[in-house]
C-alpha cells in the first residue's frame, strides 16, 4: 500500500488478483478505480512524487508505471530472464527518486535495478553485480 503524499485521502493497494486499486478515504465502501496490466500478484506499489502516477512491482517480473487520472499504463520495465535458469525473478519492492526520473526495483534473486522512467531502460547495472544486496 502507498499513501499519496499530496492528497492523504488517497491510497493505492496491490492485490493477488493482478490488479491495483485506488482508494479514497471519503468513499469507504469501494475502490475509486481499478488498474489492470500485470499477469501476476502485485507485491509492491508506490506513488510517483507528483502524486498523479504510481509504480508497481509484480510476480510477473515487471514493474509498471500507471497514470492515476487516465487509468492508462504508461510504461513497462521488463528485465531479461536469469542466465542460469531462464526464469524471471519476481519484483519484491519499488521506490522512486525524489524527481521521479529513477525507479528502483528489488528482485527476489537479490538484484536491485535502477530504471530510467522516461526511457524504460536500465540506467545502472544491477547492483548485485557490484555487491550482494540480499540481506
Amino acid at each position: 500500500m502507498s499513501i499519496n503524499s499530496l492528497n492523504t485521502n488517497m491510497f493505492i493497494s496491490g492485490s493477488c488478483d493482478t490488479t491495483v486499486r485506488l482508494w479514497d478515504l471519503r468513499i469507504a465502501s469501494r475502490a475509486v478505480r481499478t488498474y489492470h496490466g500485470h499477469e501476476g500478484d502485485i507485491n509492491s506499489v508506490k506513488f510517483f512524487p507528483d502524486g498523479q502516477r504510481f509504480g508497481t512491482g509484480s510476480d510477473d517480473g515487471t514493474c509498471r508505471l500507471f497514470d492515476m487520472r487516465t487509468g492508462h499504463q504508461l510504461q513497462v520495465y521488463n528485465r531479461e530472464p536469469d542466465r542460469n535458469d531462464n526464469e524471471l525473478p519476481i519484483v519484491t519492492s519499488v521506490a522512486f527518486s525524489i524527481s521521479g526520473r529513477l525507479l528502483f526495483a528489488g528482485y527476489s534473486n537479490g538484484d536491485c535495478y535502477v530504471w530510467d522512467t522516461l526511457l524504460a531502460e536500465v540506467c545502472i547495472l544491477p547492483i548485485s553485480h557490484v555487491f550482494d544486496c540480499s540481506f
